[in-house]
């Protein structure tokens, strides 16, 4: 499948046959994705790759479970249709046949430990520049999204279910300074969604 076609076909996937992602396949997509650009090619990435149904389940109801507080919130007293959008966004993960968890291990260079020696915060410095190490997250998951749908394969790039981040970075055990960056599920589409509109290309480009 040429690149073209396969930025044609990508679509956000929700729903997929059970058991239809192999181990190889989800090697060679993720082989693909670490391809990507990296600020000073740092690839301040790992991946953890879950496909036993009892820990996504489990994963799932961490999820859930803070919307289950969320929704006792009095500022979304009434308002049932955004706990809905929570469910419906957040949870699907945990009935993927795979979900790949984005970890981000972080990006700080000798510029910023100047900048913070000056009196800066570190989350100054990183808005500064722009979030270097997510934008080179971004990137990649997009060639991962890319490389799947080339495959046959189906994605759904998440971040909803971060609502639970640290009860998800404690259950998967991550190493000191990493961040949960983002979920990523992959199977075989159980469905075929219609291209969502886009912008006019002229609405998005200012020339000078």
């Amino acid at each position: 499948m040429e690149i073209e076609e396969a930025i044609e076909k990508r679509r956000s996937i929700r729903r997929y046959l059970p058991n239809s992602v192999t181990v190889t396949e989800i090697r060679a997509i993720l082989s693909l994705a670490a391809r990507a650009p990296s600020v000073s090619n740092r690839q301040m990435w790992r991946y953890i790759v879950v496909t036993d149904k009892n820990l996504l389940k489990m994963l799932g109801r961490l999820v859930e479970r803070r919307i289950n507080e969320m929704e006792q919130w009095t500022q979304f007293a009434g308002q049932p249709q955004k706990i809905q959008v929570w469910r419906d966004y957040g949870l699907h993960f945990a009935n993927a046949p795979a979900a790949i968890f984005i970890i981000s291990q972080g990006y700080r260079t000798a510029l910023d430990k100047v900048l913070v020696e000056r009196g800066m915060k570190f989350y100054e410095t990183t808005h500064q520049f722009s979030y270097p190490d997510y934008q080179s997250i971004g990137g990649m998951i997009g060639y991962l999204s890319l490389a799947a749908t080339s495959k046959g394969l189906g994605t759904c790039w998440m971040t909803d279910p971060l609502l639970a981040r640290k009860d998800l970075e404690a259950s998967l055990e991550l190493k000191v300074g990493e961040e949960l960056a983002a979920i990523v599920t992959v199977g075989k589409p159980e469905e075929n969604p219609p291209p969502r509109p886009r912008k006019g290309i002229d609405e998005i480009i200012e020339w000078r």
